[in-house]
């Protein structure tokens, strides 16, 4: 069955990111990607990282601490190394809800270079505090965070588009 990610995001796509990287496999930028405890090096909210026991869950789940947000659980929905990775994002801080993440990396035929893209798909922010500067924090600290994933992967282009809408800046 081919990857659907409405089998997954069951809210709209919010923010999308392009990194064009070079020099480096899919793979390689799959497995960085892949990797919890490089979170904190490149993801500017990110703190602390802390790998959940899988024995006995059928996902994969870690615990990140985010400046603002405290600690979310962030579980593996699917993968398909070096393609797709789905994630979900949950907390008691989290303001975000349904929040979904979808990565997906495309190589070119010489597989020393490609495009990953990084999808953001939410329903709502719930905290009353938090819904007027989410639509406008979240693109920009995800932006950074993007371009400093990028020196890990070898980016040389970074894109970043917002599908949100402002509404409330409508007046």
């Amino acid at each position: 069955m081919p990857f659907n990610i409405n089998d997954y995001a069951k809210a709209p796509l919010k923010l999308e990111y392009k990194i064009y990287f070079e020099h480096y496999s899919g793979q390689e930028v799959f497995d960085i990607l892949d990797n919890p405890e490089l979170i904190s090096e490149w993801y500017l909210l990110a703190e602390n990282v802390q790998l959940n026991s899988s024995k006995g869950k059928a996902k994969e789940s870690f615990t990140v601490d985010l400046t603002f947000f405290g600690h979310i659980t962030e579980e593996v929905l699917y993968k398909s190394p070096p393609h797709h990775y789905v994630y979900s994002a949950k907390g008691d801080d989290f303001p975000i809800d349904g929040y979904i993440a979808e990565i997906e990396i495309i190589t070119e035929p010489c597989d020393n270079k490609g495009v990953m893209i990084f999808k953001v798909y939410y329903k709502d922010v719930l905290n009353s505090k938090f819904k007027r500067i989410i639509p406008i924090l979240f693109p920009v600290i995800n932006e950074a965070s993007i371009n400093k994933l990028a020196e890990f992967i070898g980016g040389y282009k970074v894109e970043s588009i917002n599908h949100g809408k402002l509404r409330w800046l409508s007046y």
